[in-house]
Formats: structure tokens, C-alpha cells, sequence
């Protein structure tokens, strides 16, 4: 079995095995935040979080995964975790998104409300600004 990465910026060239690895911990981390859960289902926001992380590891451990799809999925966890209250975790699954793809607006934008959510604004406006300026990029 083998996970392509494509278009990853930075990571070193051949580091699809790091790309996997932070992939993977990040998955790690949505299976811990849900095992340490209360029972319950609780709100809305915390039934999207747990259907978000399921989609995650659904997309993630596919024979042959679309690696779009995983990015596209961690988004969703990193959104859902952020609507739920989940700073951590929507923190943990932006810093991997912009590791992953350091070209991408989507991640540079949940990064920055992330930083905002933990009361980081200075950080928060850099991230958002970044991801705003690659926006404008792919527009143009």
C-alpha cells in the first residue's frame, strides 16, 4: 500500500513518510480526543465533531486514500472541533493542515481562527492575512 502526497511544501522532497506520520498523529489525536469523551452525545456541534473525526478516519486508513480527500477532511474535523469549543484539537489539526499544505488558503485560514479562538490575535491575523494573500493569488 502506498500514500502519494503530492504537492506538499514543507516537507523535504521524499518525505512522504513524514507527510504519513503527521497524518496519522493527527488522526492519533481525534481517536484520543474521542475516547476521552463523556458518554453522551451531547450538542450539535460536538455529534458534527464526532461524525467529522469518523469521516477522517474513514478517508484515512482506505486502501488506497485520497490524499485530497484526508486534507479536505481534517479541515472538516479542525471546523467542527472550533464550532464545538475543541481549541486544542482544532489548533493540533491546523498547524498539521499548514504542515501539510503550506500553499493552502483553507489551511492557513482555520489556523488563524484557531489562534483566534485561543485568544492568539496577533498570530491570528498573520494566519488570516496569509490566507487571504493566497486567495487573492489563485484568483488572479
Amino acid at each position: 500500500m502506498t500514500k502519494r502526497w503530492n504537492g506538499l511544501v514543507g516537507l523535504r522532497a521524499g518525505s512522504v513518510a513524514r507527510a504519513e506520520d503527521l497524518c496519522t498523529a493527527c488522526v492519533r489525536e481525534c481517536a484520543r480526543h474521542l475516547a476521552a469523551r463523556p458518554g453522551d452525545a451531547g450538542s450539535l456541534a460536538d455529534v458534527s465533531l464526532v461524525a467529522a473525526i469518523g469521516a477522517l478516519v474513514a478517508e484515512h486508513t482506505e486502501l488506497c486514500p485520497d490524499e485530497d480527500a484526508v486534507f479536505e477532511a481534517l479541515l472538516a474535523v479542525g471546523a467542527a472541533a472550533l464550532a464545538a469549543g475543541e481549541g486544542r484539537l482544532a489548533r493540533r489539526v491546523a498547524d498539521s493542515t499548514v504542515a501539510l499544505r503550506s500553499r493552502s488558503a483553507a489551511a492557513w485560514e482555520l489556523r488563524g481562527r484557531a489562534l483566534r479562538a485561543a485568544g492568539r490575535e496577533t498570530e491570528a491575523v498573520e494566519a488570516l492575512g496569509r490566507g487571504l494573500s493566497l486567495r487573492r493569488r489563485v484568483a488572479a
